[in-house]
């Protein structure tokens, strides 16, 4: 399942770039000081938007597989079904994954919202379809600003585990069906595309 990928995702290649020139600036005026804070940047970036392959724990046909790397704060169950909020920090690869294989669309998108996290800024509702109808909805809540969060529509289907956006630091709410046997607690770290929230029957 390896493909052949670049080292950071496309959402880096901005502020790499930028700390490269600043990096050959700091050398070409001969500041040490501004040639240390470039390079620290650019270690920094190629950290927090690095592209790793993923291979998922199981490839079973009602495997939910996170899409999102980050550490699970709390799992409530509804009526509604099963929802398990995700901390996702700046440091945590920020790379979306599809949880099976299907399509996703986007819902919805709210504006200056505050949810009981608390954060301020936006929600957006994802909503993944299995190919044999289950569904699996993820309200995404980025924290302190608003465009740390991207979507790719390039295809209208997806494979399990492929990459559909990115995520740079905040908040996911992630429902899954009631009958979903969970196969992660609270304190969980997960990560997107690898591992098993649980599977459905």
């Amino acid at each position: 399942m390896r493909t052949t990928t670049e080292i950071i995702a496309r959402e880096g290649w901005k502020p790499l770039v930028i700390g490269v020139i600043v990096l050959l600036l700091s050398w070409l005026f001969s500041s040490g000081f501004l040639g240390w804070l470039a390079f620290i940047f650019i270690v920094g970036v190629l950290y927090c938007y690095y592209n790793p392959e993923r291979i998922p724990e199981d490839i079973a046909e009602n495997l939910i597989l996170s899409p999102i790397d980050g550490k699970i704060e709390s799992i409530e169950k509804t009526d509604n079904g099963i929802y398990l909020e995700i901390d996702k920090p700046l440091y945590f690869c920020g790379l979306l994954r599809m949880p099976f294989e299907g399509s996703m669309k986007q819902k919805e998108k709210i504006n200056g919202v505050l949810n009981a996290s608390p954060i301020i800024g936006q929600r957006t509702l994802l909503e993944f379809f299995h190919t044999q109808g289950m569904k699996v909805e993820m309200f995404i809540y980025p924290k302190a600003y608003r465009n740390n969060l991207h979507l790719y529509f390039g295809e209208s289907k997806f494979k399990v585990t492929q990459r559909i956006g990115f995520f740079l630091k905040g908040k996911a709410r992630i429902g899954i069906p009631l009958n979903t046997e969970l196969k992660v607690s609270v304190g969980d770290r997960v990560f997107a595309g690898s591992s098993a929230l649980g599977y459905v029957y």
